[in-house]
């Protein structure tokens, strides 16, 4: 369920077209700023939309243009039939994650990926509709906007709205060009035709969910991204979290270790670069997590780092200097945002037999949650947590062992976003969501799990779970009132 943002124990762990522009009578052709593009005509339930699919916002980013900065696609004259979707960028398979089917790329995967796709109501709403944009989640190295969990017909033409998601570059390709700057690039194109599609540039809602929500939070931060949107919406997701960033020079040390397991050993970045634009685009996700160095919960190789341009500092400053955004903001997050981390991260332990979790099992993970950390702050932690789960009987271990992990990971990084946003003087809303969903294949234990709530909200609940998924009348409400709220809030904030 929605609630209001529970109490949590963060300090102890935190010390550690207009109408005009169609261009024929049945809405399926657009006039971009790019060129003309058609799309096609999707049913919605017992609705119906028109789905631009596909859309290229920025040059393939592939030979000299690899790990270079985006550049807008050029403009074409003939008509662009955008009713498929586009490459999915290059990625490892998913091993181990938890509904792994939901979260694997259907689509080809190519460097040529950088593309979005557009959801608007048919027919269309007499009045400019708010627009909704989605960056998606995937740890900076996986996903695709082309996954059917993602799929924006349901809450476009449910809440009568434009609805956009996004292809930006995963994994090592973003390491000299992060992945924030394909995603500004879309939303500059977005504002400048948002007209085309009648949406309304004066609400334009941005929403992620996870590293999704930690990009959403950059731009936030970010003084050339903030006047691109008007609201923002960050699940289970922020760019002070611990996996979300890392320091210039660290990720120089990583591409270094990347190109030396590519057989790129010159020390000058700019042979070095050179090097690795000759490399297949499918060895980098080979190696990718090779270059992490020291052993922890959640470690992502190629994150955002603070350049000094996209991000004139790191994010916990940026947040602490308390500058006023004037924008309304929500925040939210999951009763278990740990459980999956735990499955992916910490595979020598059998989760499934809360009995064989104990005391020591407890430290274990605590070390890997937040490597390095003093041993009396690891047993500080692991006591306090220890003690909060009395209540679980002979799972309180392994409670704890959730509770921690996303305290740390997820809970703790968005609370404190949220504060200092709202100390900021900006309007700010929290969540918690409460709700498993049934048809979830995952052990009972793993509670609500990260990523349980945006498929409520994009009304995509058939694509969740096994083979024989259903849902509940009670699910189908909540989906409905989470659009409801999502639409409200891209309305009036």
């Amino acid at each position: 369920m929605l609630g209001l943002l529970p109490a949590v124990p963060c300090l102890l762990l935190l010390s550690l077209p207009g109408p005009s522009s169609g261009l024929e009578d049945d809405g399926t052709m657009v006039l971009t700023t790019s060129g003309p593009i058609r799309g096609k005509r999707l049913l919605a339930g017992s609705n119906k939309v028109t789905a631009f699919l596909g859309i290229p916002y920025a040059e393939p980013p592939v030979g000299a243009l690899r790990f270079q900065k985006p550049l807008p696609h050029h403009l074409w004259s003939q008509v662009l039939e955008a009713s498929s979707f586009g490459n999915a960028c290059p990625q490892p398979p998913l091993t181990g994650y938890p509904e792994t089917e939901t979260w694997r790329p259907k689509t080809p995967q190519s460097e040529d990926c950088l593309f979005l796709n557009v959801w608007v109501p048919h027919p269309r709403p007499l009045t400019l509709a708010p627009i909704l944009v989605w960056i998606h989640g995937g740890g900076f190295f996986s996903g695709a906007a082309s996954l059917d969990v993602y799929d924006g017909r349901f809450l476009a033409a449910t809440e009568n709205l434009i609805v956009v998601s996004m292809n930006y570059r995963l994994g090592a390709p973003g390491l000299l060009s992060p992945p924030h700057r394909a995603q500004r690039l879309a939303m500059r194109w977005l504002r400048d035709n948002a007209a085309a599609f009648g949406g309304d540039p004066a609400h334009f809602l941005l929403f992620g969910q996870g590293t999704g929500a930690a990009s959403v939070g950059f731009h936030l931060l970010s003084p050339g991204s903030r006047p691109l949107f008007t609201r923002a919406m960050l699940l289970s997701g922020a760019p002070n979290a611990p996996w979300a960033w890392i320091s210039l020079e660290e990720a120089k040390k990583r591409g270094r270790r990347l190109g030396q397991l590519l057989g790129c050993t010159d020390s000058d970045d700019m042979a070095l670069v050179g090097c690795l634009q000759e490399k297949e685009p499918g060895e980098f996700p080979k190696h990718e997590f090779s270059v992490l160095r020291r052993k922890e919960l959640l470690g992502l190789p190629f994150v955002p780092t603070p350049d000094g341009d996209f991000l004139p500092d790191t994010p916990p400053r940026l947040l602490q200097a308390k500058q006023s955004h004037h924008i309304p903001i929500g925040a939210g997050f999951t009763a278990n945002e740990g459980s999956y981390m735990l499955i992916l991260g910490a595979p020598g332990l059998n989760l499934e037999n809360a009995s064989s979790i104990g005391w020591e099992e407890l430290l274990q993970v605590v070390r890997l949650v937040v490597p390095g950390a003093p041993e009396e702050a690891v047993r500080a932690v692991a006591l306090r947590y220890s003690q909060e789960g009395k209540g679980q009987g002979e799972a309180r271990y392994r409670w704890a062992m959730d509770q921690i992990t996303g305290d740390y990971l997820f809970v703790c990084p968005v609370a404190e976003m949220a504060s200092r946003l709202a100390e900021a003087r900006s309007p700010v809303y929290t969540y918690y969501f409460t709700h498993r969903t049934s048809s979830l294949s995952t052990p009972e234990w793993t509670g609500v799990p990260h990523g349980s709530g945006f498929p409520y909200v994009f009304g995509t609940l058939a694509s969740v779970g096994g083979a024989n998924h259903t849902h509940t009348e009670a699910e189908v409400a909540l989906s409905h009132m989470g659009m409801r709220h999502f639409a409200e809030f891209a309305s009036s904030g």
